[in-house]
C-alpha cells in the first residue's frame, strides 16, 4: 500500500496552488514540496500521519491551512472494516435492486409494456399473475360462502355474515387489475352474475 493515496494528494496540491506564488521563486517553492509528495506517495508503507505531511509542506508554506491538511490525513485513511461492509452491503442492495425495478416495471398494468414481455419471457409476469389467481381465488371462496350464509340462513346474523362475505368478495374483484378482463373474461362474468343474484 503506497503511503499517500491520490485523493489525499489532489487535496494538498489544490491547497498548494492557493499558497504558491507567481514569481519564479513561487514556482520553485511548489516543484520543492510537490516532489516531498510524490516521494512520499511512491513509498510503500503504512499512510503517512498529519505529523508527516504537515513536515512537508510546512517549512515552505507556514500559511499551510491545517483544515486542509486535517482533511487530507483523513482522506489517506484506508477505510475501516466498517466502511468496507456499508459499501458491500449498498453494491449488494443497488445490484439486487435493478432485476426487483425490472420486474415490477413490466408488471406494470399497462398493454404495450405487458404484451411483448408476455411473448417472450413471461415468467416476469408472475407476481401479477400470482396476485390475479389470489384475488380471483378470494372472490370465488367470498362468493360461495356468502350465497350459502344467504340462501340457508338460519338467522338474521347469517344474512349480514352472508353480505359481508359479498363485500369481501367485491374487494377481492376490485383489486383484480383491468386487464384481467382479456385473461379471464369468462370467469370475471360468472362472479359479477353471481354477485348481481346472490346480493
Amino acid at each position: 500500500m503506497y503511503r499517500l493515496n491520490k485523493r489525499a494528494y489532489e487535496i494538498l496540491c489544490a491547497e498548494i496552488q492557493v499558497c504558491a506564488g507567481s514569481d519564479q521563486i513561487g514556482k520553485a517553492e511548489k516543484q520543492i514540496v510537490i516532489k516531498r509528495l510524490e516521494k512520499i506517495r511512491l513509498e510503500q508503507g503504512s499512510p503517512a500521519t498529519l505529523d508527516e505531511l504537515r513536515d512537508a509542506v510546512i517549512d515552505v508554506y507556514p500559511q499551510f491551512n491545517e483544515k486542509v491538511l486535517r482533511l487530507a490525513a483523513s482522506s489517506n485513511q484506508p477505510p475501516s472494516a466498517f466502511s468496507k461492509a456499508l459499501g458491500q452491503i449498498t453494491w449488494t442492495a443497488i445490484f439486487l435492486s435493478i432485476p426487483v425495478a425490472l420486474v415490477w416495471f413490466v408488471n406494470l398494468p399497462f398493454p404495450m409494456i405487458r404484451k411483448p414481455v408476455a411473448e417472450k419471457a413471461p415468467i416476469l409476469l408472475l407476481p401479477s399473475f400470482l396476485a390475479m389467481d389470489r384475488g380471483y381465488r378470494g372472490a370465488i371462496s367470498s362468493l360461495e360462502q356468502a350465497e350459502q350464509l344467504i340462501n340457508k340462513a338460519t338467522s338474521p346474523n347469517d344474512i349480514e355474515l352472508g353480505a359481508k362475505k359479498a363485500e369481501e368478495a367485491q374487494k377481492h374483484l376490485d383489486n383484480l387489475p383491468v386487464w384481467f378482463l382479456g385473461y379471464y373474461r369468462y370467469f370475471f362474468v360468472n362472479i359479477s352474475q353471481h354477485l348481481l343474484t346472490n346480493t
